[in-house]
């Protein structure tokens, strides 16, 4: 090699090598030296497989004197073969066959892409933590809304959800000519439960009651908490009024049951306002109005006659 050649190869800013066909090295850049010096207890090392153990495995063997042999060129990446250089420093290795004076040769090009490694590593560990924090938002926007359209103590829809869903009800049922039906439920006993057991146990019967009224009901139809110890349910598609007093019958048999708080048995007392759409109302107000009026009625009834239709008003 000229001296031209041998000045250029030592200022390139990559590993150049260049073995015989049993792997000797011939000639090595500064690059490669400082390489050496770094990665090699053996600064004299004579050989590839010396240099680099990784190159001693049958596959990169059998890879290197296949492109001897029928000059195929190589590549090695540092992402598909990490483990080919044990060291902190990634390289890529580039094997190109040529000949010189009718002997075999191979130059190695050693190109150092630590930096990029790097790059990807942070880009991939951004990318981890943009994932994370999606995660949270989108945790937090459920919690938000959670916040906002469902009540805090007993987990059924609140007012503003409420009504957005009756609305869409009611639309639906008069551009389908269905019924929409309305209960209103309130728990009479409740100031005095609270009076007696306290506000815990009186939470605890609201929490209690919620969970009678979303059992009692289908999936499509709506258990909110209006106020208080006041809830409605929404029954849409219901077909036909009378409809409703498969609920009733189902909360009735539930309420039947005492609600136990703290170990102390409690009776719970309902009284239930029904109004239906079309015949009580054309919005979701009037409906409600007529079944609070109803329900008022209910709790002047005696026995199990607790709950009262508007449309007997």
């Amino acid at each position: 090699m000229d001296t031209v050649t041998h000045e250029v190869l030592d200022h390139l800013n990559l590993g150049i090598l260049i073995v015989d066909e049993k792997l000797k090295i011939l000639f090595q850049n500064r690059f490669m030296l400082r390489f050496i010096k770094r990665h090699s207890e053996d600064r004299k090392c004579g050989s590839l497989p010396e240099l680099i153990p990784g190159f001693n495995s049958p596959y990169f063997q059998i890879s290197l004197m296949d492109a001897l042999e029928q000059g195929h060129s190589l590549f090695f990446s540092a992402a598909m073969h990490e483990k080919l250089i044990d060291s902190r420093e990634k390289y890529n290795i580039r094997v190109t066959r040529f000949m010189e004076e009718d002997q075999k040769r191979l130059l190695l090009e050693f190109t150092e892409v630590t930096d990029s490694f790097e790059r990807i590593r942070q880009l991939r560990e951004s990318i981890s933590q943009l994932r994370l924090l999606n995660q949270e938002l989108k945790q937090k926007e459920k919690a938000i809304q959670s916040l906002a359209y469902y009540d805090q103590l007993t987990g059924v829809a609140n007012r503003a959800l409420f009504y957005e869903l009756a609305e869409k009800f009611l639309r639906a049922a008069e551009r389908n000519h269905e019924v929409l039906g309305l209960m209103f439920i309130d728990v009479d006993n409740f100031k005095q439960i609270n009076d007696t057991y306290g506000h815990e146990a009186g939470d605890k019967v609201l929490v209690q009651v919620a969970g009678i009224l979303t059992a009692a009901t289908r999936r499509n139809d709506v258990v909110a908490r209006y106020g208080g110890d006041e809830f409605l349910i929404l029954l849409p598609q219901i077909n036909a009024p009378d409809n409703y007093k498969i609920v009733v019958s189902k909360i009735l048999q539930a309420k039947r049951d005492a609600i136990v708080c703290n170990g102390i048995s409690v009776e719970i007392c309902l009284s239930v306002g029904v109004s239906f759409y079309p015949q009580d109302g054309d919005s979701i107000d009037q409906l409600i109005v007529k079944a609070d009026r109803a329900m008022y009625i209910a709790k002047k009834q005696e026995g199990d006659n607790w709950y009262y239709p508007a449309e007997n008003i």
